[in-house]
C-alpha cells in the first residue's frame, strides 16, 4: 500500500507543476565531488551518494531518466569490474551509473585540468561535454561543487563555477540547473556568493534556468550525534544522501512556482539575556513545500549555521529549518527589529510584520 500511495502522489506532484518546459523524458547530470560520486569499501558501494536517492525518486515519479556524464565510477571501483547496482525501490529499474564527479577535486579539477580518476583519463570540462562520441547535452544539471576549495582561492572559485554553469548553457541553453550551498558549511566563501552567482545570472542571461538550493541548512555533520547525516563530518551517509535528495527533488518539482508561503506569525520572545535572545514563530504553509525562514535583524540577514563542534563558530548563511532561532552576540540593553521571511524551494519568500524587543 504504501508503494501505490508513494507512486500515486509522485506523479500527482509531476501533473501538478505549472513549469510547461518540464520534460517526461530527462537527460541529467550531477557534477561534483566526493559528496557527490560516491565510494567503494571492500567490494561494496558504501557510499551510493546523494544521486541514487535523487535518481529514484524522479524515476518513481514518471520521469524517464537518463543520468549523463564522463564517468561511471564509484570512488575505489575496479573500472574493469564495475559492482552490481541497486534498483529503484518502486520500480525496479537499475541506477543509471553515468554522472560528472570525482573525489577529491576541486572546481578547477572540474573545469580547467587534465586529470587520471581510477586509472581513467579526463580531459578539461569542455572537451568532456562536447567530445563527438563520448559528450552529452544535459537536460537538468545538479552541482555541488568546492568542498575541496581552499577559502584563499574564492574569487578563482566563483569564476570556475560561473564557467561551468556557462559551458552547460553554451551545450543547451534550455538547460536547468540546481546550484546547491554547501553540506559542508565551513565552505562559508562558497556558500555566501552562491545566491549572488544566481543574481548574477539572472541579470545577465535571464532566459536561463538557474536555482540555488540550500543544503547547508539543517544538515548535521557531526558523526557523534544520534541524527548524525555524516560518517566523517563531510561525506553523507544515507540518512544524509536522501536529506539532500529530498531537497533537490523538491527544488525541481518546484520549478515555475510563482505561489509565495502562506505566513502571518506570531513571533514570540521565548528569552532574552544582555547579549542573546531566542525568538520562535507560527509556520507558514506552502503550495508545495516551506524550505526555510530567512531572519532579518534591523534590515540584515541574521541566520547563521553554527559550528557542530566545541567552538560554535559561525560558518555561513543558511535557511532555518525550524520555528525557533537562537539569536546570538547582540548589544546590551539595545532595541532591536526582526523580520521573519518564509522561504519555498522556488526561492519565493513571504515577509512577516516587523517585531521590535530590547536585550537585557
Amino acid at each position: 500500500m504504501n508503494k501505490i500511495f508513494y507512486l500515486f502522489l509522485s506523479f500527482a506532484l509531476f501533473y501538478s507543476c505549472t513549469e510547461t518546459t518540464i520534460k517526461k523524458k530527462l537527460r541529467v547530470v550531477c557534477i561534483g565531488d566526493s559528496i557527490t560520486q560516491g565510494k567503494v569499501s571492500h567490494d561494496t558501494i558504501t557510499q551510493l551518494s546523494y544521486r541514487y536517492w535523487l535518481w529514484e525518486k524522479l524515476d518513481s515519479a514518471g520521469f524517464d531518466v537518463d543520468m549523463v556524464g564522463s564517468h561511471k565510477n564509484f570512488f575505489k571501483e575496479d573500472t574493469a569490474h564495475l559492482l552490481p547496482i541497486t534498483h529503484s525501490r518502486y520500480t525496479k529499474k537499475v541506477f543509471d551509473r553515468d554522472h560528472e564527479s570525482y573525489y577529491g577535486i576541486t572546481s578547477k579539477g572540474i573545469l580547467k585540468d587534465t586529470f587520471y580518476h581510477d586509472s581513467i583519463k579526463y580531459l578539461p570540462f569542455a572537451q568532456r561535454i562536447n567530445d563527438p562520441k563520448k559528450g552529452y547535452t544535459p537536460d537538468v544539471a545538479f552541482i555541488n561543487i568546492d568542498s575541496n576549495d581552499k577559502r584563499s582561492d574564492s574569487a578563482e572559485s566563483v569564476s570556475n563555477i560561473k564557467e561551468i554553469i556557462n559551458i552547460l548553457y553554451q551545450k543547451n541553453p534550455e538547460v536547468i540547473i540546481f546550484l546547491q550551498k554547501l553540506t559542508t558549511g565551513w565552505n562559508a566563501q562558497i556558500n555566501h556568493s552562491i545566491d549572488s552567482i544566481v543574481k548574477d545570472f539572472k541579470k545577465e542571461k535571464p532566459e536561463l534556468k538557474i536555482i540555488s538550493v540550500d543544503m547547508a541548512s539543517g544538515f548535521i555533520n557531526n558523526p557523534k550525534r544520534p541524527d548524525a547525516m555524516t560518517f566523517d563530518w563531510a561525506h553523507p551517509n544515507e540518512s544524509g544522501q536522501k536529506y539532500m535528495a529530498d531537497k533537490l527533488f523538491k527544488a525541481f518539482m518546484s520549478l515555475g512556482d510563482t505561489i509565495a508561503p502562506t505566513f502571518n506569525p506570531e513571533i514570540k520572545i521565548i528569552r532574552t539575556d544582555a547579549d542573546s535572545v531566542v525568538i520562535s514563530w507560527t509556520p507558514a504553509t506552502d503550495n508545495k513545500w516551506v524550505a526555510g525562514y530567512d531572519i532579518y535583524l534591523d534590515g540584515k540577514k541574521a541566520n547563521w549555521r553554527y559550528s557542530e563542534g566545541e567552538k560554535q563558530d559561525r560558518q555561513c548563511i543558511a535557511l532555518v529549518p525550524k520555528t525557533e532561532y537562537y539569536l546570538k552576540k547582540l548589544k546590551p540593553n539595545t532595541g532591536y527589529k526582526i523580520i521573519i521571511a518564509a522561504v519555498d524551494y522556488a526561492n519565493n519568500q513571504t515577509l512577516s510584520q516587523e517585531k521590535v524587543f530590547h536585550t537585557n
